[in-house]
């Protein structure tokens, strides 16, 4: 009898010390699921830290500084350009890169990336180079910077990324955009041929630069003033150097 006893009261011993580790299973359980697992934030923060040293992330970055100096020049050459054709070409990389901009932070804020909020210390120089620069002088400067050597880079560095990228969503924003930036490279030569009074002048920009330089982008150079879209910019008939 006294031996039943025994047993059963072990037994209850047994049963409560199991009870006791499977609450305090139970409340680790909730605590980490109040906590919001942090093993997978964890895992989430491994992933966020790989992301932010990688190449994609680095694309990001130069693309992010690159399109906000594009707004910021912009800006700047619808203040001092001369020419209306620059200045619409300007308004043209505003709305274009702004809306670029914006995509971008919202990829990179689903990264854990974090842009950079102004433009790099290069083009900082360049718009201070464009400031100290008045009239024709500034057409030809922004379009010769920050129309063509700027987007020949950002085309290299958007083609490379859809080719050598390796995030989804990094790729398909460098994919989306590239058209775009290959068609501001294509309007600033056609500008810069223009101003040049180059045999290119009657190229097709969905708009050009009119032979006395009101740069009414509507088709056609008109090299003399008079709608007959020569484009000879001889510096005679029009005057078609801003």
């Amino acid at each position: 009898m006294n031996k039943s006893k025994a047993l059963m009261a072990a037994l209850m011993i047994v049963g409560v010390f199991a009870l006791m580790s499977s609450l305090s299973l139970a409340q680790q359980d909730a605590n980490a699921n109040a906590n919001g697992n942090p093993g997978r934030m964890a895992n989430n923060n491994t992933n966020q830290n790989a992301m932010a040293k990688s190449a994609d992330a680095k694309f990001m970055m130069t693309a992010a500084a690159g399109g906000m100096a594009e707004v910021e020049m912009g800006r700047l050459a619808l203040e001092r350009a001369s020419s209306d054709a620059v200045k619409q070409y300007a308004q043209r990389m505003v709305d274009d890169h702004t809306k670029a901009n914006q995509d971008l932070m919202q990829v990179a804020s689903t990264k854990g990336v974090t842009l950079p909020t102004g433009p790099d210390a290069k083009h900082m120089a360049l718009m201070e180079r464009l400031r100290r620069t008045t009239g024709a002088d500034f057409d030809r400067m922004y379009i010769k910077e920050a129309g063509i050597k700027d987007h020949q880079n950002m085309e290299k560095l958007f083609r490379n990324e859809t080719i050598k990228g390796k995030d989804a969503d990094v790729m398909a924003f460098a994919s989306r955009t590239l058209p775009a930036v290959q068609d501001h490279l294509r309007m600033a030569r056609e500008m810069s041929g223009m101003m040049s009074g180059s045999a290119g002048a009657n190229a097709n920009m969905g708009g050009s630069m009119n032979g006395n330089a009101n740069g009414n982008m509507n088709g056609n150079m008109n090299g003399n003033g008079n709608g007959n879209g020569n484009g000879n910019g001889n510096g005679n008939n029009g005057n078609t150097t801003p």
